[in-house]
C-alpha cells in the first residue's frame, strides 16, 4: 500500500503507537488526521507533521461519525484507518476491597473493542459510497 496522497485517520494518534503511525504515514506523503481525546498533545503532533487534530470519542456513534465527516471536509475522504485508540485500567481482578468494578471494565471494552469497530464501520461506509 502506498499512502502517498491518501487521507489517513489515526485514532489515538496523540501518543505511543498512534503517534508513531501518524508520523510514519505523514512521512510517506499521506494527509493525516489524528483523532484523540487528548487534543492538546494531538494538536502538537498534527502541527509537527502537517496534519490535523480532532478531539474524538471513538466509542460514540454520533461523535465518531461527526469526526469522520470533519476529516472529509478538511482533508478529503479518508481511505486509510489505523485504530490505535485504547485505554487500560490497571487493577487486579480481586483486590482488598473486593472484585474489580465492572463499570471500569465496560469502559475499556467500549473504547478498545466497540470504538475500534465503530470507526471501521464509519470509514468503510463512506469509502463504499465514494
Amino acid at each position: 500500500m502506498n499512502p502517498n496522497g491518501q487521507i489517513a485517520i489515526v485514532t489515538g494518534g496523540g501518543s505511543g503507537l498512534g503517534e508513531a503511525t501518524a508520523r510514519a504515514l505523514a512521512a510517506k506523503g499521506a494527509g493525516v488526521a489524528i483523532l484523540d481525546l487528548g487534543i492538546e498533545r494531538a494538536a502538537k503532533i498534527a502541527a509537527d507533521i502537517g496534519g490535523i487534530a480532532i478531539q474524538c470519542d471513538v466509542s460514540s456513534a454520533d461523535g465518531g461519525a461527526a469526526c469522520v465527516a470533519e476529516v472529509a471536509k478538511k482533508l478529503g475522504e479518508p481511505r486509510i484507518l489505523v485504530n490505535c485508540a485504547g485505554i487500560a485500567i490497571g487493577m487486579k481482578t480481586i483486590g482488598k476491597d473486593g472484585p474489580h468494578p465492572l463499570d471500569q471494565y465496560r469502559k475499556v471494552i467500549e473504547v478498545n473493542l466497540i470504538g475500534t469497530f465503530n470507526m471501521i464501520r464509519l470509514v468503510a461506509d463512506r469509502a463504499a459510497k465514494a
